[in-house]
């Protein structure tokens, strides 16, 4: 389940009932993003305050999410990105594509 809360025109994600994303809720994630991006006045941003794990389906929606914001000039960033998925989007150099607040 991914939780959708606007706060002053940017759109907050995060995933709910489990600490992983993987290719068994990454379409829903992507497909949650879509939905947003096309609603969202300034852009997304993807709290992964609860993520412990990521696949690289996971990493192909973050792929996605930055070619979308680019594609609709919004901005897409993430928060609260620890541990393992922080030391992964680092290792990828996935954190010098997307802006990733601290």
């Amino acid at each position: 389940m991914i939780n959708v809360i606007e706060n002053d025109g940017t759109v907050v994600l995060s995933v709910a009932g489990t600490d992983r994303v993987t290719v068994l809720n990454a379409g829903e994630l992507k497909g949650v993003m879509v939905e947003q991006f096309a609603k969202a006045e300034k852009g997304i941003l993807l709290d992964l305050d609860n993520i412990k794990f990521m696949d690289s389906t996971g990493i192909s929606v973050l792929i996605s999410g930055v070619k979308t914001s680019r594609e609709k000039n919004k901005h897409f960033a993430l928060r609260n990105v620890k541990g393992d998925v922080a030391r992964l989007l680092s290792l990828m150099k996935i954190d010098k594509i997307i802006d990733i607040e601290k």
